[in-house]
């Protein structure tokens, strides 16, 4: 199976109100996450196919969405940035520059923090999300402390009770290497994140051959 990520770098935040804040402090970056169009064709199906040179295009399955936060500049300054821009921004942003996480991330470049992942209903249960998401961490934040409010996405909302909900997110995200919790804010988090090994033999043992 082949995954592929196509991220999209918004390198300004053109809705702030001051043009000094209007640069890369941090980050918007949206991913698509999408898989070979060939999975779900009968291996006859992509025998035709491949044989009149019409391989499928791949099949776009979710989408993630994440912000990097630029630690060379001001910190002060930073947050002010993400207040401006979410409260979730801000509230994560405060946490680990001002709050518990300080020390921690005292001497890294970046820090980021994963908005949401998101798979369409019918492709879930495979694991793409975990490994979509460590491999954009692997290509983009390794070594860098990396952090999320572990909250249901909107379809999954209503399923249940706001703690049961985000105690399952919880267990899910933590999978991908995220291993602090803080309870107080819940914001699920690492100051140096690496991926787990059971994620990097299942991406690489599955890719090792292309």
């Amino acid at each position: 199976m082949k995954l592929y990520l196509e991220s999209t770098f918004y390198l300004s935040n053109l809705d702030l109100y001051y043009s000094k804040l209007d640069n890369l402090q941090v980050t918007g970056i949206d991913t698509d996450i999408k898989i070979d169009g060939g999975l779900d064709l009968s291996e006859e199906e992509l025998d035709e196919r491949m044989a009149l040179g019409d391989y499928p295009e791949p099949i776009q399955v979710g989408r993630m969405q994440a912000h990097r936060f630029d630690l060379y500049y001001d910190q002060g300054e930073v947050i002010i940035v993400a207040d401006c821009l979410t409260s979730d921004l801000s509230y994560f942003a405060s946490f680990c520059l001002l709050e518990e996480g300080r020390e921690a991330i005292e001497y890294k470049r970046h820090l980021f923090y994963i908005n949401s992942v998101f798979i369409e209903p019918k492709y879930r249960g495979r694991d793409y999300g975990l490994q979509a998401l460590a491999m954009f961490l692997q290509g983009f934040a390794w070594g860098e402390a990396v952090g999320c409010h572990p909250v249901p996405t909107d379809d999954l909302s209503g399923k249940y009770p706001k703690e049961k909900g985000q105690s399952l997110l919880r267990k899910y995200w933590s999978k991908v290497g995220l291993e602090s919790y803080s309870e107080k804010h819940n914001i699920l988090w690492t100051p140096n994140w690496e991926m787990p090994r059971w994620l990097r033999q299942k991406i690489f043992q599955e890719r090792e051959w292309y």
